[in-house]
């Protein structure tokens, strides 16, 4: 496979090549069957390996690509097929006009923390997601983080590295990839999980605002795995409201660091403080309702920091154990708890008055009256999609808007791919709580499901998506 116009698979019409890498060769082709673009990746097996290593390491090659086929989230490249060609693997995935990560780095080295932290929300639902899926992606770097024009964020190569090496190291123990990002239990011989996965998040995101990896950059890569295997991470110098998620994403012990759920919803609350900001500056000669303004947006972030230093230095352990959301959920985004709240309710309150009766409505309905809104807020939201997405993005929040449907370019494309979506046994736990099985009809006919929560918060009057996090 190497030219333009070859056919891979019978069907895969190759058009142009668009990237290699250590783990393979990348072209945007033509399926000539459903008459869509899509990237075909050909992995390249080890030359080191023997030839029994090589076949083993095509097996997992497949292997791992069925894995992560299971894998459906807006921020993750979906793998559509698996086939072979001329005795290699080679995977058929979603073809996105992107930029990785790694290239916008290399020409930008410092992104501002805002920008850090809707790219990070977008990684961490999609390793929410994969964790629930039970797919581990071992090789999260800026190289496999895809950045599109409209604000999407994509994590791409979900199992492949280790699907076509030995691990960290390959048989003849040459080091496979760069170092940098991998961490501290892989780096001592040990198996990766889902907590290697959040290190390996928490260091792409440090070296996005702080400029260099966590450990730093070595030519000696021995010497730089010692490093991460034995050393505590620098702690991060510019990273602002990034800085506690950084520290707690990179703690030594896997069992210290938070669920890649938990630095989700830390990160949501990042966006959506960010987002209070914008306003603040939209009225220059209005001077006395800017410092108003100004005031109450570093109010929320002061009490969203206290919240991101209280929840992600408590071990989390007993979120996975009671089955219950992070409690930074709570204490960052939602307007039913106590001090928070009443922070929270001020800055919304001064940025946009809402009606009178709002708040009053929230805390006093009856538990039967507050369930049916809950429950309502996502019957209807479903009931809108895909056919009217303009009032559907008005039932999500901001930071929403941007850090999970990545921009209202990115919530097109993300519905195009189906029909019609609905909500069934829907299930609402007060105050602002909903869990329900949404089931996608796709294009082609076929239909799937996935239990999800959602995290809800009432504005101007109205229960607006905040969170949601795919449960089953």
């Amino acid at each position: 496979m190497g030219n333009n116009g070859d056919l891979v698979a019978e069907r895969y019409r190759l058009v142009s090549r668009v990237g290699s890498g250590a783990m393979g060769v990348v072209w945007r082709a033509e399926d000539t069957l459903l008459h869509r673009d899509v990237a075909v990746k050909e992995l390249l097996v080890h030359p080191g390996m023997s030839q029994a290593q090589s076949d083993e390491a095509r097996r997992r090659a497949m292997r791992e690509g069925r894995i992560a086929a299971r894998l459906h989230h807006p921020n993750a490249t979906a793998v559509y097929d698996v086939v072979q060609h001329e005795g290699r693997p080679c995977l058929i995935m979603e073809y996105l006009p992107s930029q990785s990560l790694a290239d916008l780095l290399a020409a930008q080295p410092v992104l501002p923390a805002a920008r850090v932290a809707r790219i990070g929300v977008q990684l961490a639902a999609a390793l929410a997601a994969a964790q629930k899926a039970g797919v581990v992606h071992r090789d999260v770097k800026p190289a496999n983080v895809l950045l599109a024009a409209d604000g999407t964020v994509k994590l791409t190569d979900f199992g492949i590295s280790q699907a076509t090496t030995d691990g960290t190291m390959t048989g003849t123990g040459l080091l496979a990839g760069t170092p940098a990002y991998l961490a501290p239990e892989i780096a001592r011989g040990q198996e990766g999980g889902f907590a290697s996965d959040v290190f390996s998040l928490g260091a792409t995101l440090y070296a996005a605002v702080e400029g260099a990896p966590p450990f730093g950059v070595d030519s000696n890569p021995i010497a730089l795995l010692h490093r991460i295997a034995t050393q505590e991470a620098t702690e991060p110098a510019q990273a602002g409201p990034l800085t506690a998620p950084l520290v707690a994403m990179l703690r030594q012990d896997p069992e210290d660091r938070p669920t890649a759920q938990q630095v989700h919803e830390v990160l949501s609350a990042v966006v959506e403080a960010a987002a209070a900001e914008v306003p603040a500056a939209a009225a220059p000669d209005q001077q006395r309702r800017r410092r108003v303004l100004l005031l109450a947006a570093a109010a929320v972030v002061v009490v969203i920091g206290l919240a991101v230093v209280v929840v992600l230095n408590t071990p989390n352990q007993s979120p996975a154990a009671d089955g219950q959301p992070p409690a930074v959920t709570t204490g960052s985004a939602k307007p039913t708890t106590t001090a928070p709240t009443t922070t929270t309710t001020t800055t919304t309150t001064t940025q946009q008055p809402p009606p009178s009766t709002t708040t009053p409505s929230t805390t006093t309905a009856a538990p039967q009256d507050l369930s049916a809104q809950l429950t309502s807020a996502i019957t209807s939201y479903y009931g809108l999609v895909p056919h009217d997405l303009a009032q559907g993005w008005n039932r999500m929040t901001a930071g929403y808007q941007q850090g999970h449907a990545g921009g209202y370019a990115g919530y097109q494309g993300f519905w195009q791919q189906y029909t019609s979506a609905s909500a069934s046994d829907v299930v609402a736990s007060p105050p602002d709580r909903v869990t329900a099985t949404i089931a996608y009809v796709h294009r082609d006919g076929h239909v799937t499901q996935e239990r999800t929560q959602f995290g809800l918060v009432q504005q101007d009057g109205q229960w607006k998506i905040a969170s949601s996090a795919v449960v089953g």
